[in-house]
């Protein structure tokens, strides 16, 4: 939920973010790049910026909430 706080903040000034997990993988590389104390561990990294207009948007698909989600004593 804070992420999700993070990324909103953004919309209030007309911008876009978006989550950047992948950069876990490179987290040795990221880290350095950033300075980052060795204590530290990259969870994730949020980009932010303007949307480019005109370009087509990708578009994952998602499982039906049947197939994901149990309602347990309703």
């Amino acid at each position: 939920m804070y992420l999700q706080t993070v990324m909103l903040l953004p919309r209030a000034e007309r911008l876009h973010s978006c989550p950047q997990v992948m950069s876990t993988m490179y987290r040795k590389t990221v880290s350095q790049i950033l300075g980052a104390d060795d204590g530290l561990v990259l969870f994730c990294g949020v980009a932010v910026g303007f949307e480019k207009e005109g370009v087509p948007r990708l578009r994952t698909g998602r499982a039906d909430m049947t197939e994901t989600v149990s309602f347990i004593g309703v």
